[in-house]
């Protein structure tokens, strides 16, 4: 049986830094991301180990995969390199 409203909170909800690099990702599914100063608004979703982010003015969104353990968030970047940030 579903209970709605009763979902388990997405646990890359929250705010998270590498050096001066920050995403924030809202329980709605909107994210933002501070690249040392430079703000951009996105929309993001999950689904088990995948991410993908979409920034405001883009169509196409950027996939990739992603894991946590204890307060660190593990991203791939781009070229496929971990990148870990830690949890505000």
């Amino acid at each position: 049986i579903a209970l709605t409203g009763c979902s388990k909170e997405n646990p890359i909800v929250g705010k998270w830094a590498h050096g001066s690099f920050i995403y924030t990702f809202n329980a709605d599914g909107t994210c933002q991301y501070d690249a040392a100063g430079t703000i951009m608004k996105c929309k993001y979703k999950t689904d088990g180990n995948k991410l993908s982010i979409t920034y405001d003015g883009d169509k196409i969104s950027f996939d990739t995969t992603f894991s946590i353990k204890g307060k660190e968030l593990n991203v791939k970047d781009s070229f496929g390199s971990d990148t870990i940030y830690t949890k505000k």
